[in-house]
């Protein structure tokens, strides 16, 4: 099986909708190089696997909600089911990373593994996001066991099957022990503030091209105007309105790069009132003007290095 481009594709509600893998087979691996470019951040989004993250160079910063997670060259970072989270590099970055189902290692939730140990671990309230870090020793076996289930994926070995769901399960039974008194945690209820957040960034992302306010924002969530300003400030780290004009940016990006129409199409294709405040909010973003980002961004398309 050969590794893939890491893209992000979701429905309505940011649950990613690409599988991962096969049913035969519920593992994909991703190799990507990551720069602070707008068309390789990685947005918003959830999905029912587990991922596991490697990072060979540069830094990343992985955001869940109410955390940020950063990521130096030779960390790994665990991040558990069903977690809302977004990554972006400041610089640049290349990324390995293995997306796989409980089916993998436990075949149905009616046995012994699920039951025992993957429900448990994927179900807990307090585990998003387990970070272990190039010079912590306790990561050691974490990071070899993804090494050698990366390795045979990506090249492909005779039985690569076998070695990943041994090197996969290894993993998950010693992040059952590291996060032994997270998982046992009980007391913990499910983060209303998530939930909401997923509401409210489905309304943005389905309406960001119309106009757009605060209330609206909040309706899609029945909360008030400022518990939705609290909401984002305590889970994302931004407003609501920050959060629509970044995405309306993100968008604006990726037509530059991806499409021939003019600036001013694109503008108000992204939500935006006229093409000067289109121009200045993005070259306050990306430090260059719409222009310069299609001409720059293109070069370097043409001139990114294979998988």
């Amino acid at each position: 099986m050969s590794l893939q481009e890491c893209t992000v594709s979701t429905d309505q509600d940011r649950r990613e909708v690409c599988p991962h893998g096969t049913i035969e087979f519920p593992c994909a691996g991703y190799d990507s190089v990551y720069s602070s470019h707008a068309i390789n951040r990685i947005p918003w989004h959830w999905h029912e696997e587990l991922e596991v993250i490697f990072l060979p160079s540069g830094t990343l910063d992985v955001r869940v909600p109410g955390k940020l997670f950063r990521m130096n060259a030779g960390d790994c970072l665990v991040i558990n089911s069903n977690i809302l989270h977004e990554a972006e590099t400041s610089n640049e970055c290349r990324l390995h990373s293995l997306v796989f189902h409980t089916d993998l290692i436990s075949g149905s939730d009616s046995s012994v593994f699920y039951k025992k140990y993957m429900y448990p671990l994927i179900s807990s309230c307090t585990l998003d996001c387990v970070l272990f870090s190039a010079e912590d020793t306790s990561g050691v076996s974490i990071r070899q066991c993804f090494m050698k289930a990366f390795d045979a994926l990506a090249n492909n070995r005779e039985g690569y099957e076998f070695t990943v769901r041994e090197c996969l399960s290894s993993l998950c039974f010693l992040l059952c022990k590291i996060c032994k008194p997270e998982i046992s945690d009980t007391s913990a209820k499910p983060d209303q503030d998530s939930f909401r957040i997923k509401e409210m960034i489905h309304m943005i992302q389905s309406r960001y091209a119309e106009p757009v306010k605060l209330c609206d924002i909040a309706q899609a969530a029945n909360i008030g105007e400022r518990e939705c300003l609290r909401c984002f400030r305590r889970t994302l780290g931004i407003s609501p309105m920050q959060y629509l004009i970044r995405y309306r940016l993100s968008k604006g990006a990726l037509l530059l790069i991806n499409t021939n129409k003019s600036i001013s199409e694109i503008s108000t294709r992204c939500g935006f009132d006229s093409p000067s405040n289109f121009s200045l909010t993005f070259k306050r973003k990306y430090q260059c003007s719409p222009r310069e980002y299609r001409k720059n961004n293109k070069t370097l398309l043409s001139s990114a290095l294979p998988l």
